[in-house]
């Protein structure tokens, strides 16, 4: 049976200002590409990616996974630069340098072709890549849930992103426990008021029933450099109102409100505190 709990919350904002790369095709980010529902596909470390500017992380029709060209310069620590002119996008990362051609399944690394069985593709304005290459030309690690459909990425080294680095920063709770509650989706519905609703339904996977006041879903928004900073519920204490007991195998939903300016990346915890 799936619970919902409404917290809709006034957010608690920490601003700081960085100066983004300009590398997409698409300059600057619009709040108009925000999914209304979307499934959650990636995993970082601990972190669920849900939103990554101009578009979330996506399978394809070839069942592969893309994530926006800015995604690996920004949260991942590469350095990335795109030519519209020939549409060609290049990365270097973890010790190799990438390049990919919009539409085309050749692809370099380190100045040798290889043949995917997807492409690159334009989408809200800017290029997404195909992920797997870079998975299987590096020595990161990482595993593929084919009953959740999620990429976990479970080498933590790349996690340099300012997102990241704000989470960790205001994080009161950094000893909990991780894998147990699986963020299967999320829905955004924006209001009038300039705040968009964000509402993410996670499931346990523990086997074991979660007691009330133990569960701990945690968004944060990360803004660009029109509005600033980021936005998240307060660090010092855990959902509030508090997220009641979590039967094995049940779902369970949480509502936050965020102001809707210049939206770049959302992501998110899902744990339980110990």
């Amino acid at each position: 049976m799936k619970r919902l709990i409404s917290a809709l919350l006034c957010m608690v904002s920490f601003f700081c200002f960085s100066q983004l790369n300009n590398v997409s095709a698409a300059t600057s980010t619009s709040t108009s590409s925000l999914p209304t529902y979307s499934h959650v596909y990636l995993k970082a470390g601990p972190y669920y990616i849900l939103y990554t500017h101009p578009t979330a992380p996506f399978v394809d029709q070839n069942d592969r996974l893309l994530i926006p060209l800015r995604t690996f310069d920004e949260l991942f620590g590469g350095s990335v630069s795109y030519q519209a002119s020939n549409k060609t996008a290049e990365v270097i990362w973890q010790g190799h340098a990438f390049k990919f051609v919009v539409g085309s399944e050749k692809a370099e690394v380190d100045g040798k072709t290889f043949s995917m069985d997807t492409k690159p593709v334009i989408k809200d304005g800017s290029i997404s890549l195909p992920i797997r290459l870079f998975l299987n030309t590096t020595n990161l690690k990482y595993h593929w849930d084919s009953v959740l459909r999620v990429l976990v990425l479970d080498d933590e080294s790349i996690l340099v992103g300012k997102p990241f680095m704000d989470f960790k920063g205001n994080d009161l709770y950094p000893k909990n426990i991780d894998n147990v509650l699986q963020v299967e989706n999320y829905t955004i519905k924006k209001s009038q008021d300039g705040n968009f609703q964000l509402n993410l339904t996670a499931k346990n996977k523990s086997g074991n029933d979660i007691p009330a006041g133990k569960a701990d879903i945690h968004p944060l928004v990360s803004y660009g450099k029109v509005f600033g900073g980021f936005a998240t519920d307060s660090y010092s204490r855990p959902n509030y109102p508090a997220i009641s007991e979590v039967k094995s195998g049940e779902e369970v939903t949480i509502s936050q409100n965020f102001p809707l300016q210049d939206v770049e990346y959302i992501i998110t915890v899902a744990r339980i505190l110990s």
